[in-house]
């Protein structure tokens, strides 16, 4: 339908350009079309009361991808589709001439040295301008198997192309024949608008003042597109960017008999000022459109299509309740509040969490200036007592309504890793395989990450992880960084990108940690399979922790990246060996001293090195870390029940 729609458009453009702001009132434009299931007999006719093809159209006409239009958004080369799909195109037009009329008519045909032919032109006596251009016969070309047989099919196409024109207060009466129907528009658009509501004068701060109509229409106006419901930018009368708003809405159709979508027309004197030259894109980023989507219309869409939207409510509610619970940091309000701010239809989590999160950097800016100008009043030479406290009350509020949420966020966090490592407790002991215990090494990845990383001209070497959660064994452990263990690195690297055994990495290896790079204290853990009773007589974790300490004073060995391990002689080694107390490591240990509350054991050497090792029972390490943080969970009202409960 494209060529055809070339054709009507030039017509709008015509009368729009003769008529200007009267254009509703007296464009005129005629279209007439013939064709059947055959496709053999197709015509179609084009009519305007524009000014024709004056002495300046007329030149334009005849050149190619002339500039005429550009004004309007047209570049001279839409006739050319005229070309390539029809085999007889036939014009007739009138216009001005001085103080009377002329009329010319030619042929428009496909030559490679001369496209008009059969040229006359003549005085005539006529009272108005008009333009008529005539097609006739489909080419072979596959534009025929393209052209539609049924009259309601080009209704429909039409409909939908034309829709944002139909809509605008700039569109001539446009009578349409197709066989034996007859619509005019833009009267005709009601019977498929069911619900239109325009909005003047949108107060808007960085667009100034918008204009936004929405409708509710028969499904047969997004024919044409790719897409169910949109929002289409307007510059000077023209549709410049049509934007799907399927994904916000969540909607497919919606209506009593799911046959309704929804279209919205923008216009204002931003987006006239920032056309390009052809009005065929903004000179904005396309950031500015989703800004204009989501500050500006999407308010009164949501109203619009409350009713519709209404029963995707509960929905969103709940996806945003589950996305806070594990990010509170993002929830800055309750349910309601938050929900005010995600566009109504919207259910993909991460673009709620996208919407919640901007909405919450812009509450934490606002925070920070406060912070600022609490700050330049306590500068301030005339400061008392008195307002001295209250400025330090106010920044104090200001930063822990800002990071609080955050601190729930770590908090959550932590809460999840206790929950998981229970879990993962009770289905290691369950394996009665022992040694060879699932191949996911997920302990290994809660606990004590490690990566495998090549380096240039010296292989494979394990690397620290980002982040690990040692904090579970000790706080002091929270900020450490992995720097050494007591087997060769290039071993490890080969179990790590082995499939036989990917729990060595974590177990029954002693795993070294630093707090800087020269350090004064170094954290070994080891850690043993739980519920493990049998060992080998090597085995002994007290011996295997000393043997590491004596290497790492050697001064022979390397850290993760290859660089030498100096220590200090008065370094202090804290050492934990975290295993279930049975079997032969309850042997061994029996004589060591025992914790402060009886369950775990101790051991500090008289000589050797300075520190201590210490034997923590698994479900002993996972109680204390609870015990640790459960003044944290309560203050943020996180239940005692695991987060992976299904009950």
């Amino acid at each position: 339908m494209q060529p055809l729609f070339e054709a009507i458009s030039n017509a709008i453009h015509s009368t729009q350009a003769r008529y200007k702001d009267a254009v509703a009132a007296n464009g005129r434009v005629t279209v007439t079309v013939q064709t059947d299931r055959k496709k053999d007999a197709v015509t179609a006719i084009v009519e305007d009361n524009g000014p024709g093809l004056d002495e300046r159209n007329w030149e334009a006409f005849i050149t190619t991808d002339t500039d005429n239009k550009i004004a309007i958004g047209g570049k001279g080369v839409g006739r050319l589709m005229w070309l390539d799909c029809f085999s007889n195109i036939r014009v007739d037009t009138a216009f001005v001439d001085g103080a009377g009329m002329k009329r010319r008519t030619f042929d428009f045909v496909l030559d490679v040295n001369n496209q008009i032919q059969n040229e006359a032109l003549a005085d005539a006596v006529l009272r108005e301008p008009y333009f008529l251009v005539e097609f006739k016969g489909l080419r072979g070309n596959g534009y025929r198997d393209k052209w539609p047989g049924r009259g309601n099919y080009v209704f429909q196409h039409l409909t939908s192309h034309f829709l944002p024109t139909f809509i605008g207060k700039r569109c001539p009466e446009i009578t349409v024949h197709v066989s034996e129907e007859t619509r005019t528009y833009p009267q005709a658009i009601n019977e498929i608008v069911h619900r239109r509501e325009t909005k003047d004068d949108l107060p808007q701060e960085e667009f100034g003042e918008l204009t936004l109509t929405m409708m509710e229409c028969e499904k047969v106006a997004s024919a044409d597109l790719k897409g169910s419901h949109f929002i289409h930018f307007i510059a000077h009368d023209r549709t410049v960017h049509s934007q799907s708003i399927d994904g916000k809405l969540g909607l497919r159709y919606f209506g009593p008999n799911d046959n309704l979508v929804f279209h919205a027309l923008l216009t204002g004197d931003f987006l006239d000022k920032h056309v390009n030259q052809e009005r065929t894109k903004f000179t904005f980023e396309d950031a500015i459109l989703e800004r204009m989507i989501n500050d500006v219309c999407w308010p009164y869409v949501g109203k619009f299509l409350e009713g519709p939207l209404s029963r995707l409510k509960g929905e969103q509610r709940a996806k945003i309740e589950t996305i806070t619970a594990t990010y509170p940091s993002i929830a800055f309000g309750d349910v309601e509040e938050l929900q005010d701010k995600v566009p109504s239809g919207e259910l993909k989590e991460d673009a709620i969490y996208g919407h919640l999160s901007r909405e919450r950097f812009r509450r934490d800016e606002r925070q920070a200036e406060k912070i600022r100008s609490v700050l330049t009043r306590l500068k301030d030479n005339d400061v008392t007592a008195e307002s001295f406290g209250t400025a330090i009350q106010e920044a104090g509020k200001a930063i822990e309504e800002a990071e609080q949420r955050s601190l729930a966020e770590y908090i959550v966090r932590r809460k999840v890793v206790l929950d998981f490592i229970a879990i993962l407790l009770e289905k290691v002991r369950d394996d009665v395989r022992d040694s060879t215990y699932q191949r996911e090494d997920v302990l290994h990845s809660f606990i004590c990450p490690m990566r495998v990383s090549t380096i240039t001209g010296k292989g494979k070497k394990v690397e620290p992880a980002a982040s690990h959660d040692l904090w579970i064994v000790d706080e002091r452990l929270a900020f450490a960084q992995y720097f050494s263990s007591d087997v060769e690195f290039s071993a490890l690297a080969e179990k790590a990108e082995s499939d036989e055994r990917p729990d060595v990495l974590i177990f029954d290896h002693v795993h070294g940690l630093r707090q800087k790079e020269h350090p004064s204290k170094v954290l070994l853990v080891e850690f043993k399979r739980p519920g493990r009773k049998q060992y080998a007589d090597d085995e002994n974790p007290q011996l295997q922790v000393e043997r590491y300490v004596r290497q790492l004073q050697s001064g022979t060995l390397t850290d993760v990246r290859g660089r030498p391990i100096q220590l200090g002689r008065n370094t202090i080694f804290y050492c934990f060996i975290v295993a279930d107390i049975v079997g032969r490591l309850d042997d061994w240990t029996y004589s060591w001293q025992r914790t402060a509350d009886g369950r775990g054991r101790i051991y500090r050497p008289n000589d050797g090195f300075r520190g201590s090792i210490e034997l923590i029972g698994w479900d002993d390490l996972l109680k204390d870390a609870r015990d640790r943080n459960q003044a944290f969970f309560d203050k943020a009202g996180i239940t005692g029940k695991s987060l992976f409960s299904t009950e």
